[in-house]
């Protein structure tokens, strides 16, 4: 393909904007910042607010489905018909898949319908955080079966971390897997380090000025460890205060546990915020605790770094990429609530380790997380495959 060209490319993504998960906003973050492409994005609708189609700027929107939560089954469908379309109108160069599921099941099936000489080079990109047993064993085992499948029929392969790439090899792939991380927004670095006043958010949340805050961001399931932060927050002393900003399906659940434990006066469940908003939650906090039980890489672990706030995590999946004990982060063990708990009081109460892993991880978030060299490079995997 003659680079000069403006290539398009085709991204098929099951869920994206204004839904937030990591593979939205790197999609987002991408795309926006490879100006001389033109993407078109193929996702589900999931809500009849979100509309069928929308264009901002370089990016295609198609939505699919009839705006419900079963749209992500519509999607193998109703998506092929769209795109058999959108290939013989746009002719793009590549096929850039976010996530071996639903929607990148398009791409393959577009590819058998099409002669050999004519099939679409697929960039494949994994961004899953499940555990290792539910990408195994997840829906009658039709999970691992989506990778077993698709990953040999991939023309180039990403994963946000070193141990995605590493469950590839487990599923049979041969080839190169280059690691092209999530990242973080350069407003949390670019910013002037010293952060600004807090009262202002401590007071709309009813927190003492003086309060230690302890921050999590994150998606309230069951693989992200919020029970067992409970536990551990229920251990420290009674003037902390817990931070919750995310929604999910554990909600009430978590919500009834924190008033078993009798803590709910000091946790806060803020529910989903805005990611343009995110910014000042962090700037507010002392901690950053996420216990998650599996993990792909995880972009709030980095935000929280990048705003220069102490981060406290397990060592599992890609967290293992960017966090060393006692010099980016401090490690606790997962579904552990004592070690959790002594790795939160290991920050609030160790000034000069909390300043050196302050200084250490921003410094690491600056030379391998920002947002515009992940993109840069993102743009090189898909210019190689074009053909």
């Amino acid at each position: 393909m003659n680079h000069e060209q403006t290539p398009r490319v085709l991204v098929f993504s099951t869920a994206y904007l204004p839904l937030l998960g990591g593979a939205e906003l790197a999609i987002a973050h991408i795309v926006k910042r490879i100006p001389n492409m033109r993407f078109l994005i193929v996702t589900g609708r999931f809500s009849r607010k979100n509309l069928r189609y929308e264009k901002v700027e370089n990016v295609e929107i198609y939505r699919i489905g009839i705006g419900s939560k079963f749209d992500k089954f519509l999607l193998p469908l109703w998506g092929t018909v769209l795109t058999f379309f959108l290939v013989r109108k746009y002719k793009p160069a590549v096929f850039w898949c976010v996530m071996a599921t639903f929607a990148s099941g398009i791409a393959y099936i577009i590819n058998i319908i099409r002669p050999a000489r004519a099939r679409i080079p697929i960039v494949l990109t994994l961004q899953e955080g499940d555990s290792e047993k539910h990408i195994g064993r997840g829906r009658m085992g039709l999970i691992g079966l989506s990778w077993r499948l698709a990953l040999p029929r991939t023309s180039a392969l990403t994963a946000i971390s070193k141990y995605l790439c590493e469950r590839a090899r487990y599923y049979g792939y041969t080839g190169r897997c280059e690691v092209v991380p999530n990242g973080v927004d350069e407003a949390y670095v670019s910013a002037s380090f010293e952060r600004p006043p807090k009262e202002t958010l401590k007071e709309d949340l009813g927190i003492p000025a003086d309060a230690p805050i302890i921050l999590s961001v994150s998606r309230l399931v069951e693989k992200n460890g919020i029970d067992d932060l409970l536990r551990a927050f229920a251990l420290l002393a009674g003037n902390t205060h817990l931070v919750l900003v995310g929604d999910g399906p554990d909600r009430k659940k978590l919500v009834r546990l924190a008033h078993e434990l009798g803590i709910d006066i000091r946790v806060h469940f803020c529910g989903s915020v805005n990611h343009d908003g995110l910014l000042r939650y962090y700037r507010m906090s002392d901690v950053f605790c996420r216990p998650s039980r599996s993990e792909g890489l995880g972009i709030a672990f980095l935000e929280a770094m990048g705003a220069g706030v102490p981060v406290v995590a397990t060592a599992v999946g890609g967290i293992r990429d960017f966090l060393i004990d006692g010099e980016t982060g401090v490690i606790v063990r997962a579904r552990d609530p004592e070690d959790i708990a002594r790795g939160i009081r290991r920050v609030l109460e160790d000034e000069n380790m909390s300043v050196r892993i302050i200084e250490q991880a921003r410094a690491l978030v600056i030379k391998k997380y920002l947002w515009v060299d992940i993109a840069k490079k993102m743009e090189s995997v898909l210019l190689d495959a074009c053909v």
